[in-house]
């Protein structure tokens, strides 16, 4: 099985309870999270070894957040110590008609200023076969940018496999930025996790055919294809949300190998908190690629991983794995094939 290995910031979350809005909330719940510290735990979950790489402050709220990755079996021996202090989001969860609202507190936060000179990056990557990072990683500031593209430059050197999941926030920075950083480590990239919005409005790649409901797959086919004809992804992976209100949506899976176009079960589900459901689909699928399994049972598992992360509070998803495989093998439980 190969081994995983995943770059990036963790953060503490504060969030009213209950689904309660910031103003009037005596209290919030605090937990810790992050997109490649989330599809970290579920990576350990899911029994694939893992490893989280970030710097955090040498006092006890970084105490507490290693705590938090190792209680769930993280690799956190490279993570560096040093900086002011741990970033921080705040979160209200929506519901029904009431959209949820993000609130970020993560300026100057201790891998936002670090250095790459901090990292001994080719003693922290060797022995490991997949590196992951997204591009929150690369937005939240320029010394994140040239920290991800010095790991993954020397994890091409030492012939690992570049995961990537675009992961475009629009609080870090613009389309223009982000297109022009991503576009540099592109060329990189073994398996890339994006939505067709990141193709179109970060790479400028536009298909043919208009988005319909009607063809959505013939639609995200030609995208794939146009990509793929400047990009040589391994795999490109997207998922379709179908939002019927902030407490209710349809999700599918579907995934392009340079040839054919794979779909998952589609899932109506019910929501507790979406927040961490893109990275448990990544991990999901990561896990079946480590593993190395066909696409059918990957996409599956990334899909099935995603839509039961919808229905747990936190950042994190709490499943294992032989939860996630009977859910998509029962038929009883998906909307359609």
């Amino acid at each position: 099985m190969k081994r995983i290995i995943t770059l990036g910031e963790i953060m503490l979350r504060l969030s009213p309870p209950n689904r309660d809005k910031f103003l009037g909330s005596p209290s919030f719940q605090a937990n810790y999270g992050g997109g490649e510290a989330n599809v970290a735990v579920a990576l350990a979950n899911y029994g694939v070894e893992t490893a989280f790489i970030t710097k955090l402050p040498n006092n006890e709220i970084g105490d507490s957040a290693i705590k938090h990755l190792r209680s769930f079996g993280v690799n956190t021996r490279s993570i560096v110590r040093g900086g002011d202090r741990v970033g921080i989001y705040f979160l209200e969860n929506g519901f029904s008609l009431r959209n949820s609202k993000v609130i970020y507190d993560r300026k100057d936060s201790a891998i936002s200023t670090a250095l790459v000179s901090d990292f001994e990056i080719e003693s922290i990557l060797k022995g490991w076969d997949i590196l992951h990072l997204s591009g929150i990683t690369l937005g939240i500031s320029n010394n994140g940018f040239e920290i991800s593209k010095a790991f993954i430059k020397k994890a091409k050197e030492l012939g690992m496999e570049i995961s990537f999941d675009f992961n475009y926030r629009s609080k870090l920075w613009s389309l223009e930025e982000a297109g022009k950083k991503i576009k540099e480590i592109l060329e990189y990239v073994d398996i890339a996790f994006a939505g067709h919005l990141d193709f179109t409005n970060i790479l400028g790649i536009v298909p043919k055919k208009p988005l319909e409901k009607v063809d959505i797959i013939g639609y995200y086919e030609d995208l794939y294809r146009k990509v793929s004809s400047k990009y040589n992804f391994k795999y490109i992976v997207s998922s379709i949300r179908d939002v019927r209100s902030a407490s209710n949506n349809s999700y599918t899976g579907i995934c392009f190998d340079g040839d054919k176009i794979y779909r998952s079960k589609t899932y109506e589900v019910d929501i507790i908190d979406r927040v961490g459901t893109g990275d448990a689909y990544t991990a999901g699928f990561l896990c079946g690629y480590a593993m190395g399994k066909d696409i059918d049972y990957t996409l599956n598992v990334a899909t099935a991983s995603s839509v039961l992360k919808h229905t747990i509070s936190g950042d994190v998803t709490l499943m294992k794995i032989d939860e996630v495989e009977k859910l998509f093998e029962n038929d009883s439980l998906d909307v359609q094939r």
